[in-house]
C-alpha cells in the first residue's frame, strides 16, 4: 500500500510539470462582437460558436487548426472560451518556460451551422459567420495570468463583425464578373 501511495505521489509531481500553456479566450466590453448588417452585438447566449485556430508562429491563415471552441456569453457582444483556456496538444508549447510564440484567429459562426466551414458553405443567409484578424500570442503558464488573445496591445486582436452568409447565387453572381473582367482585360 506504500509504494501505491508513493507511486501516485511521484506520478502526480512528474505531471504538474507538464502543465498546459493557457490562453484568455474571452473578450470585454472594449473589444465587442457584433452583426455587420445591424452593427448591433452579438445577443442570444450560446446562439454563437467561436473558435480559437491556431499554429507556430508565421502559420498561414489556411492552416490554422481548431484549438478551443467557445460560445457568446449573456453580455451583449461577449463571447467566452474560458479564462484561463488550457491549449491542447500540439499547441501547448511545450512545458514553462520553453514556451514559443503562436499564430492565431478567432473564428465566429451560427452555432446552427455546426463548424464554420458548414457556415460558409450553407448558402443560408439567416446563418452568421466572421473572423478577427491573426494575432500571436505566447500561452503563459501557472501562476501567470492567461495570456491575452482580446485587446489593443502587441498581437491582441480586436472585436469584429459576423456577416449573413452570401447566397451561393450571389458568390456564383460575383465570380461571373470578375471572369468577364479577366476575359476583357486578356482581349486589350
Amino acid at each position: 500500500m506504500k509504494k501505491l501511495l508513493a507511486a501516485i505521489a511521484l506520478l502526480a509531481i512528474v505531471t504538474s510539470g507538464y502543465s498546459q500553456g493557457r490562453v484568455n479566450f474571452s473578450n470585454g466590453a472594449a473589444t465587442p462582437i457584433t452583426l455587420s448588417d445591424t452593427g448591433a452585438p452579438i445577443s442570444g447566449a450560446g446562439t454563437y460558436t467561436f473558435g480559437l485556430y491556431v499554429g507556430t508562429a508565421g502559420t498561414a491563415e489556411n492552416s490554422l487548426v481548431l484549438a478551443i471552441t467557445g460560445a457568446n456569453t449573456a453580455l451583449a457582444g461577449r463571447m467566452s472560451g474560458g479564462n484561463p483556456a488550457p491549449l491542447t496538444a500540439p499547441w501547448d508549447t511545450g512545458t514553462a518556460p520553453n514556451t514559443y510564440p503562436l499564430t492565431f484567429q478567432i473564428r465566429g459562426w451560427s452555432t446552427a451551422a455546426g463548424s464554420y466551414n458548414a457556415a460558409l458553405a450553407s448558402g443560408r443567409t439567416d446563418w452568421y459567420t466572421g473572423k478577427s484578424a491573426l494575432g500571436t500570442v505566447t500561452p503563459t503558464f501557472s501562476p501567470t495570468g492567461a495570456a491575452a488573445l482580446f485587446g489593443a496591445g502587441a498581437g491582441n486582436v480586436g472585436g469584429f463583425a459576423l456577416s449573413p452568409v452570401p447566397e451561393p447565387s450571389s458568390i456564383a453572381l460575383g465570380l461571373l464578373g470578375l471572369g468577364a473582367v479577366a476575359l476583357f482585360r486578356r482581349r486589350k
